[in-house]
């Protein structure tokens, strides 16, 4: 197991797509820091009754779904880029997806933390001193919280990913399946009828991250139900991906 897990990390840090996708994260960082200081720039600039109608500057909401997809494709691409070569290095099909699953969990842990820090420290430096409801952390010990859930989440990407890329077996369709689940359906959500609206929003993996934080939210998941959604996610994508390795033959 120990070698399994050396050798799928010597491949995925050697892989080209690796750093191009860690490269997409970056850009979308920076996107977000972007749009964060136009925003704060627009509060600057706006009335006293027009600030107090601002959004929340949270980059859970803009910049982090964008990370999930990146560092999730990551993921994805550990078991769907080369399935046959690995099982001839490692024939035991268990112990390969539990080396890989190891390597995803290790991934996102380490990118989600770098990227939510990032991205919460750029909110933090252009908010500064200005209040709610611009501004959701009041002390930078109040994003603490959020940003160890947003690495959480991150993981859980990473792990749906590659559950999802056993199952699918073809890079394109486990990407664009992770596409739609963190960027699509949380837009396709705000169509849906109001009753329905923030029931589907509520279960969606970006969405979760300001549940499990205990932040204010407008969603309906409590900080349990938050965590057992979570859970969901990671036990039936890997246990349909584990069924679909084990009994699948390679083609």
């Amino acid at each position: 197991m120990t070698h399994a897990i050396a050798a799928e990390w010597m491949k995925v840090r050697t892989l080209r797509s690796t750093w191009a996708l860690l490269a997409g994260g970056v850009i979308a960082t920076g996107v977000g820091a972007l749009i964060l200081f136009l925003l704060v720039g627009s509060y600057d600039a706006a009335s006293a009754a027009d600030r107090a109608n601002f959004e929340t500057a949270d980059p859970t909401v803009v910049t982090m779904p964008f990370v999930m997809f990146f560092v999730g494709a990551i993921g994805a691409m550990l078991i769907t880029s080369e399935r046959t070569p690995a099982l001839l290095a490692v024939p035991q099909r268990r112990v390969l997806l539990s080396a890989k699953a190891v390597v995803a969990g290790l991934i996102g842990l380490g990118c989600g933390a770098l990227f939510a820090l990032l991205a919460f420290a750029d909110a933090r430096l252009m908010l500064g001193d200005r209040p709610a409801p611009i501004n959701p952390w009041p002390q930078w010990t109040d994003a603490v919280p959020t940003v160890l859930c947003a690495t959480l989440i991150m993981v859980v990407t990473c792990l749906v990913a590659l559950g999802l890329g056993t199952v699918l077996r073809s890079t394109a369709a486990a990407i664009t399946t992770l596409g739609a689940l963190v960027l699509v359906c949380p837009i396709f959500a705000h169509f849906l009828p109001a009753v329905w609206q923030l029931r589907f929003a509520s279960v969606l993996l970006p969405n979760l991250t300001p549940q499990l934080a205990g932040s204010d939210h407008p969603y309906l998941l409590s900080q349990g139900g938050a965590a057992a959604v979570a859970a969901v996610y990671v036990i039936v994508t890997l246990g349909l991906g584990a069924l679909s390795f084990r009994h699948r033959d390679l083609a």
